[in-house]
C-alpha cells in the first residue's frame, strides 16, 4: 500500500513546492512583509529558500537509500 519509501518522497515534493513558493513570492509582494507575529524580510527569505532546499535534498537522498517495494 504505502512504505515509508513513498512517505518520503511526498514529504520530498512538498518541501520542493515550499521551496518554489518562497522563490517566486517576491515577484508577486513586497517585502518586508509584515504578517502580524513576524516580519518576512528579503535576506529571511533567503534563508527560508536555502534551508527548504537542504531539506529537500536530504529527503530525495534518504528516498535513494530507501528500499523498492
Amino acid at each position: 500500500m504505502c512504505n515509508l519509501r513513498d512517505v518520503v518522497i511526498f514529504l520530498a515534493g512538498a518541501a520542493f513546492l515550499h521551496t518554489i513558493s518562497h522563490i517566486v513570492l517576491p515577484y508577486f509582494i513586497t517585502m518586508p512583509l509584515d504578517m502580524g507575529f513576524m516580519v518576512l524580510t528579503t535576506q529571511f527569505n533567503f534563508w527560508v529558500i536555502g534551508i527548504s532546499a537542504i531539506i529537500t535534498i536530504a529527503l530525495l537522498w534518504w528516498a535513494c537509500k530507501l528500499n523498492k517495494k
